[in-house]
């Protein structure tokens, strides 16, 4: 069972975003409605639980995307923060663990 602020991932569908550091994502609400928006490509894995990497993928695939969970609404149902910022309430079903650790990219500051 998930506990407060653990860190999960949710199964989710992919697809290229706008921005070559982005991802699509359509996660299931447990209401059953689908929920839209972007991810950073270092929080999303591809179906064989790798994460995303730079060209993937090039059409809508399965996928996972990071989570932490924030609460736990009921037996069936747990309040999820997804890279946008977002509280959604999903599936205690949909929740598992992180197939990977996360490290997000290195950026480097030049001096001005």
């Amino acid at each position: 069972m998930p506990r407060h602020k653990t860190l999960v991932a949710l199964p989710c569908k992919l697809s290229p975003g706008a921005f070559s550091g982005e991802r699509v994502i359509d996660i299931k609400l447990a209401n059953g409605q689908i929920y839209t928006s972007v991810a950073p490509r270092h929080f999303c894995w591809n179906a064989s639980g790798k994460l995303v990497g730079e060209r993937e993928p090039s059409t809508e695939v399965d996928g996972m995307v990071a989570a932490r969970v924030t609460d736990e609404i009921d037996e069936n149902q747990v309040a999820v923060e997804i890279p946008d910022g977002e509280v959604i309430a999903v599936d205690r079903g949909l929740v598992s663990d992180r197939p990977t650790p996360i490290t997000p990219p290195s950026r480097l500051i030049s001096s001005m």
